[in-house]
């Protein structure tokens, strides 16, 4: 409930910063039903995404998800 001069600020208002909630709820469903190391790696390789997407490494919301699941698979075969 917004009361007097409280506006409400979404980040697609914010230049410069994108949305990364849609690799949140990616990271999410990674993790159901996967072992702990897997959960750890989902983890780890959120953040090194989500960090390159918000700098614009990545052309759409579909690569940045598809380096995510590419990455978290080989960080999972490693272990």
């Amino acid at each position: 409930m917004l009361r007097g001069h409280e506006i409400r600020t979404t980040n697609a208002r914010l230049p410069g910063i994108l949305a990364t909630d849609f690799l949140d709820r990616l990271a999410s469903e990674l993790k159901i039903g996967r072992h702990a190391a897997y959960r750890h790696a989902v983890q780890r390789t959120l953040e090194i995404v989500r960090k390159k997407y918000q700098c614009g490494e990545y052309r759409s919301t579909t690569e940045a998800e598809l380096m995510l699941r590419k990455l978290v698979e080989a960080d999972a075969d490693c272990k």
